[in-house]
């Protein structure tokens, strides 16, 4: 099943996979700078009829692309009329690892505006976190510009500094 969902995906993706900077790179993938995700369903809709065009995916759902890794229980993917990805928003457990190491957030919602380059993390019952080689970052929002390397917070907010070794 996993290899049919990232072949309807690469289809799907192949557009908008430069400008996605979310998730990571790991299932095998024809293309370099490719985005794939797994997961153990989905739901997929792609006409216009239906309302909004989304893909949802369920169950161990797995991002990767050039840049990091996410992981979520749950994940619904938006389209553009031409079928590029608008923005996504993961639910449940959402982690994110960049592939060089610098960084790993977790939160219970993560919000990706493919737009304006923004990853948004989201309070539910716990704050999420930003955890980096010096300091750990938690807030009720933390809102991320990877491109940037820049990050800013919303609500109660507290920074945890760790010395060098």
């Amino acid at each position: 099943m996993k290899i049919l969902f990232t072949s309807i995906l690469l289809f799907v993706l192949t557009l908008q996979a430069q400008d996605t900077a979310t998730p990571a790179q790991s299932a095998p993938s024809s293309q370099t700078g490719s985005t794939v995700i797994e997961s153990d369903s989905l739901d997929l809709n792609l006409g216009k009829k239906l309302g909004k065009k989304q893909g949802i995916f369920r169950g161990n759902v797995k991002v990767e692309e050039p840049r990091f890794t996410m992981t979520a229980k749950e994940m619904t993917v938006f389209f553009a009329d031409n079928d590029a990805v608008e923005s996504l928003e993961a639910r449940e457990d959402v982690v994110i690892k960049r592939k060089d190491g610098s960084s790993e957030t977790s939160s219970e919602k993560a919000l990706y505006d493919i737009t304006d380059k923004k990853l948004t993390l989201l309070k539910v019952a716990r704050q999420p976190k930003v955890i980096s080689k010096d300091k750990t970052v938690f807030a009720d929002k933390i809102i991320l510009f990877p491109e940037e390397d820049k990050m800013t917070t919303e609500g109660a907010s507290r920074v945890m500094l760790q010395k060098a070794p």
